[in-house]
């Protein structure tokens, strides 16, 4: 019980260290490895003598992770705008506001700069999440790469399969977290859509899901974090055939979103096969 209690603690800690990272000058401020504080550095994997050069990779590499899992094609510009990667240097000084509302004002993003920034929090949240979880580890690429993005100020680019013409949607969808209705031992939650059949509703990210609920006044018991692949598994592993929705418009009295908000009668406790 006390170690629990002691590693809610670092957790704690740590996440409140991430407002310090994208403060100032972001990853490119001095001082970055003590703004992240030692429980921070402890989850991220920073040696005690690591340089600043290799904090700042570090760093970027542990928020590109989290990033890579957002589909939404402005979420790039408006994260490594906050965090000081690829901007011009001379806002680089004026903090992640300063930097926000400049790039706005250039119509570098088709979005206000209350949308930015609520974005940018929806971000954050996520990498909170991901103190929580595994933390991959990182290769001498990762490390080239990171050094690379920094010295020529630019951003990471989504790395493509060369056997792929494109990226692959699907591929971002498995290995991306997604949020979902689940019943309280955390199963997700199936929506019985009479003709339309069974489905597991899901969304990329917290945003959605919660524009989604306000219009529709949708309630469940949690909410629960997964892996897309995680869903595309529980939705084979039913009985019933049961396929997999992906941000349902929150409006009601369309089509299949006539069925929503998830309702006592529409929805069945779901059994995973193990």
């Amino acid at each position: 019980m006390v170690a629990s209690a002691k590693e809610t603690k670092t957790s704690r800690r740590a996440k409140d260290r991430l407002h310090h990272v994208h403060a100032r000058a972001g990853i490119r401020q001095d001082g970055l490895r003590r703004a992240l504080g030692p429980e921070l550095r402890d989850i991220w994997g920073i040696a005690e003598d690591a340089e600043p050069g290799r904090v700042r990779e570090i760093v970027l590499l542990r928020l590109n992770r989290v990033l890579e899992r957002f589909a939404d094609p402005l979420m790039p510009e408006i994260v490594w705008t906050a965090y000081n990667l690829g901007v011009d240097p001379v806002n680089g000084g004026a903090g992640m506001v300063g930097r926000i509302r400049t790039m706005v004002g250039r119509g570098r993003v088709a979005v206000s700069e209350r949308t930015c920034t609520r974005r940018f929090y929806d971000f954050l949240g996520s990498v909170k999440n991901s103190l929580d979880g595994f933390q991959e580890d990182l290769t001498g690429e990762d490390f080239r790469l990171a050094s690379r993005w920094i010295a020529e100020n630019v951003r990471p680019e989504r790395e493509r399969n060369p056997s792929e013409p494109v990226p692959s949607v699907m591929r971002m969808f498995l290995d991306g977290t997604v949020c979902g209705p689940a019943d309280e031992t955390g199963a997700p939650i199936p929506a019985r859509l009479g003709a339309h059949g069974e489905w597991l509703c899901v969304f990329t990210d917290e945003r959605l899901l919660a524009e989604y609920r306000a219009v529709t006044g949708a309630g469940w018991a949690r909410i629960r974090h997964r892996t897309g692949r995680e869903v595309v598994l529980a939705a084979a592993g039913r009985d019933a055939a049961t396929g997999v929705l992906v941000n349902p418009k929150p409006t009601r009295g369309a089509g299949i979103h006539a069925a929503l908000p998830l309702s006592p009668d529409s929805i069945a406790r779901l059994a995973v096969r193990r």
